[in-house]
């Protein structure tokens, strides 16, 4: 009894273990994440270009530059004919039948296209920014992330600095620590 009971407070004590975090520092930015996520880089074009290996090898890719993109811009409803159901991956097709999607003949007709929209965002301030926070409506079923629309410049595209931060495909846990993750962003160079 003494030792199933010396387990069960051992199990216990185990299971309440904090989770261990670092920080990350890409030079225009640091994040802190888990810590056996790891950082990657990559030779990027005409932006910066990295990202982050979590310990389910999902990858979470930012890209630092002029050209940084929004994903919610590319929010498609999730309304299918053949056509659209022979473009999908291997792995939208293995999710699809856990979504809220659309199966038609045509595309054309009287469908409510807003009712199937494959992102949701809200809006929330990351160290001296405004973000864009992007998650699917449908868990698992695209991407994730951040995007702030300028880090300098003006209002007028050619000369602004884009940040955009997103993994795909993550399961539950994964999307959670990295969402908890984005919060800690510093822009160290463009917030003292």
């Amino acid at each position: 009894m003494r030792k199933m009971l010396s387990i069960l407070v051992l199990l216990l004590i185990l299971s309440c273990a904090q989770r261990e975090y670092k920080t990350i520092d890409f030079g225009q930015f640091e994040i802190t994440v888990p810590e056996n996520w790891n950082k990657y880089e990559a030779q990027g074009i005409d932006s910066y270009i990295g990202g982050i290996i979590t310990e389910t090898n999902d990858t979470l890719d930012f890209d630092f530059g002029m050209y940084s993109g929004d994903l919610s811009r590319s929010d498609f409803p999730m309304v299918y004919d053949s056509n659209g159901l022979a473009e999908l991956t291997e792995k939208e097709l293995e999710i699809l039948p856990k979504t809220k999607h659309l199966i038609v003949d045509s595309i054309t007709g009287d469908i409510d296209f807003k009712k199937y929209l494959q992102y949701q965002f809200e809006y929330d301030s990351i160290d001296c920014f405004q973000a864009k926070i992007i998650t699917p409506r449908n868990k698992g079923f695209g991407g994730t992330g951040i995007y702030i629309d300028s880090l300098t410049g003006t209002k007028r595209n050619f000369d602004k600095i884009k940040f955009g931060f997103y993994g795909f495909y993550l399961n539950e846990k994964v999307q959670a620590e990295f969402l908890k993750a984005l919060k800690t962003l510093k822009f160290k160079k463009y917030c003292e």
